[in-house]
């Protein structure tokens, strides 16, 4: 069962449901009081208007909400030019589910089939379009959730500019923290989205290292030290071409001040062969008698880095790679900022340093220890601010904090990550485990009796964006073609998905009471396969892997791929 817990400015637990009399006699009388006006029997319903929504985005999505549950007075609300809504009135709550993964083109084919429930209930729906056909989870739920135009966006820009506290490590650190740093680590789906190195699970159920890979140990463990150790430092690398590519030569570690507690140079196996010290910062003059090699590197960090400490840094991935090492306990900084078009796409260091620390980095070579130091003030700005802070550059305010200022109840139902995460103003956030959990809640929620000021319920579902997710590592680490049968079992996995969330949308759509608006969107089709065809599309034309070269023909079957996903579906209907 989902974990509830409150937003920033949350009502109390309870505030949103009461089994109290006084409110049943409300209910019963605001009843009576429509009945009066339209009818005993009356029921409100909600058209899709296809021929208005030629342009239709995700991010236009939240104006049916807003438009049956505030005032239409209210400057945020747009009278939605693809829906019309009868006996809106009567309406008290909206429900609104994410489940990314399913694209217009396939509902099309195969909804019939596939999801027959949702096609009965919530009809043909709109084709939607996805600004970023990559977008997942946080990016889609800020596109669909935090676009509402109005002044939101604009006071928050203003409140980013204003931050003129001092920035520097040493005195960040003595601040008081809104949320612990552990609040803001990765999660292993995040990390394997982000090509962390991850270590294989055998078939055994044991798990392998790649060949030269190191994993770190709990405290006290192996070589771990077993106290006296950092609770997080800040890491960045720097590295030099050899004959076998890019090969670490700098290690730079501080601690949450600041302060330096490892710096070395390193010498490659391989012969440098490019200093690369423009991106680098290092010269051959400094590498003249190092010694010290990855291996002695590892076994030191292996000491002063138990599982417990978490290692913060900027696109953290690539460090570890050149490390060869696995650390689980991570904070990255490219998704304590994300960039505004979402991933892939990332913010620069030394922008994110200018913008928020007021100074400029990298400017002519690199230092590693100038970047892990902004890497750890960058980190220490959100332990200070929560999550909320550097969140400027999203399409608009959130749909959140527009209904509570209408004495809306808000209630978002995601995964503990994204509730982490997501700045949820003062939505009550409910943390589910999975989409059955997300499912009970729903209903839980939207069963209890209101306070007659409207309900609005968030809730995502992951399951078929994580099939998808699967699907695509599988096909990509073959680096050839499917067969015939791999394909064919693809195909009936993604099949399978579609009708497990037509079973779950169905089981909500049946649980709903009369009045109720639901509006489901996919967002997104399957952004997994194109992150990886775009990936490919990179490899091939460096020659690395077994794709071969990448051709005219494979350009076009790519931009197949990426019109289809990002055109997306959008239902909705109100329970009769």
């Amino acid at each position: 069962m989902g974990t509830a817990r409150e937003g920033d400015g949350g009502e109390e637990e309870g505030a949103i449901g009461c089994g109290d009399d006084v409110f049943i006699d409300e209910v019963a009388r605001r009843n009576a009081e429509r009945a009066a006006i339209y009818g005993a029997d009356a029921r409100a319903e909600v058209q899709l208007k296809r021929e208005s929504a030629h342009a239709f985005k995700l991010s236009h999505a939240h104006e049916l909400a807003l438009w049956t549950l505030i005032r239409e007075d209210a400057k945020e609300c747009v009278n939605p030019r693809w829906a019309f809504v009868r006996n809106k009135p009567l309406v008290e709550r909206v429900v609104i589910v994410l489940a990314p993964g399913l694209d217009y083109q396939r509902w099309c084919d195969d909804g019939a089939t596939t999801c027959g429930r949702m096609k009965k209930a919530l009809g043909d729906g709109l084709r939607t379009i996805c600004d970023n056909p990559t977008s997942m989870g946080m990016t889609l739920c800020k596109a669909l959730m935090y676009s509402v135009h109005g002044k939101q966006s604009a006071e928050a820009a203003a409140k980013a500019k204003k931050f003129k506290a001092s920035t520097k490590a040493k005195d960040l650190c003595k601040r008081t923290f809104a949320f612990k740093p552990a609040h803001f680590t990765l999660s292993a789906e995040d990390m394997s989205d982000m090509v962390y190195p991850l270590p294989t699970l055998k078939g055994d159920g044991s798990l392998e290292l790649e060949e030269g890979f190191v994993a770190t140990q709990p405290a006290g463990q192996g070589i771990a030290r077993a106290t006296g150790y950092y609770p997080y430092l800040a890491l960045d690398c720097e590295m030099c071409y050899t004959e076998d590519g890019l090969e670490l030569t700098r290690v730079s570690i501080v601690k949450e001040d600041g302060e330096i507690v490892y710096d070395k140079l390193v010498k490659p196996a391989k012969s440098i062969t490019n200093y690369n010290t423009e991106h680098s910062g290092i010269t051959k003059e400094q590498m003249e008698g190092v010694t010290t090699t990855i291996q002695d590197v590892q076994r030191e960090l292996l000491e002063m880095i138990p599982c417990e400490t978490i290692l913060i840094g900027h696109s953290l991935e690539n460090d570890l790679q050149r490390l060869k090492m696995i650390h689980a306990n991570v904070i990255d900084t490219c998704a304590l900022y994300p960039h505004k078009r979402g991933a892939p796409y990332r913010n620069a260091l030394r922008y994110l340093t200018e913008r928020f620390l007021g100074r400029k980095i990298q400017e002519g070579s690199h230092d590693s220890v100038a970047d892990a130091r902004a890497t750890m003030e960058l980190a220490l700005l959100k332990f200070i601010n929560g999550p909320a802070f550097g969140e400027v550059e999203t399409e608009g305010g959130g749909l959140f904090d527009v209904l509570s200022s209408q004495k809306v109840s808000c209630v978002m139902i995601d995964s503990p990550t994204l509730c982490r995460r997501l700045p949820a103003g003062s939505a009550k956030l409910v943390e589910a485990n999975n989409d059955a959990e997300v499912k009970t809640c729903i209903l839980s929620t939207v069963n209890t009796p209101s306070d007659g000021n409207g309900l609005a319920v968030f809730g995502h579902l992951h399951d078929l964006s994580k099939v998808l997710a699967a699907e695509a590592q599988r096909a990509h680490a073959r680096e050839e073609q499917p067969s015939e049968e791999e394909q064919i079992v693809a195909d009936k996995t993604r099949t399978q998905a579609l009708q497990k969330l037509d079973t779950l949308i169905g089981d909500i759509w049946d649980g709903l009471p009369p009045n109720t608006l639901f509006l489901f969107t996919s967002g997104v089709g399957d952004a997994h396969t194109l992150r990886v065809a775009q990936e490919q599309k990179w490899k091939r034309q460096q020659n690395i892997g077994r794709w071969g070269a990448w051709t005219d023909e494979a350009e076009a079957d790519l931009r197949r791929l990426f019109d289809r996903t990002k055109h997306a579906v959008t239902l909705a209907a109100v329970k009769q």
